[in-house]
């Protein structure tokens, strides 16, 4: 699996849920529960964020909607 196989619009979806409801998994957590590796949701993460589209503070694990 690569990141390019996860659709931004589905992990922007995701932290957007996180954002509305913390009790909720962040978004490499939830990533991680559909399946996808641990180092490839991260890398999504990280290029969502260079790309503008994600912003987290200290962990990536709990990114937020731009």
């Amino acid at each position: 699996m690569k990141r390019s196989d996860i659709a931004d619009e589905h992990v922007i979806e995701l932290a957007r849920r996180w954002r509305e409801d913390f009790t909720r998994p962040g978004v490499i957590d939830a990533l991680m529960a559909e399946g996808v590796p641990e180092k490839v949701a991260l890398a999504k993460i990280e290029h969502m964020a260079r790309r503008r589209l994600l912003d987290y503070g200290v962990s990536p694990y709990y990114a937020w909607p731009a």
